[in-house]
């Protein structure tokens, strides 16, 4: 129980001096992930600004196609609509030409 406390001194400095060590790669490894990870988000940046041009370019499409077939229910209404008035017209023609003996 005579042992001096300062002699373990000189393996607990090289014990510490190893863990700074691993402590300083550790710290540069971290650095390294940040600026690959930097480098990363600013590659993809364009890609997200893409994405949102592309989604809201295909909601303005979703818009017109909705008018385009808004405007095509119309035409179909209508175009019916001179259908079933022709018919009328021709059977209101062929019911004036036998009152008046033409065939």
């Amino acid at each position: 129980m005579s042992e001096e406390p300062t002699q373990n001194l000189p393996d607990e400095m090289v014990n510490l001096n190893h863990v700074v060590t691993e402590i300083r790669a550790l710290s540069a490894r971290f650095q390294g992930l940040e600026d690959k990870f930097d480098v990363r988000s600013r590659e993809t940046q364009p890609m997200s600004d893409r994405i949102s041009q592309i989604l809201s370019e295909i909601a303005a499409t979703r818009q017109e196609l909705h008018e385009i077939n808004r405007t095509l229910r119309r035409m179909n209404v209508d175009i019916a609509t001179s259908l079933r008035n022709q018919d009328d017209l021709e059977s209101r023609i062929a019911t004036l030409e036998t009152q008046l003996g033409q065939p």
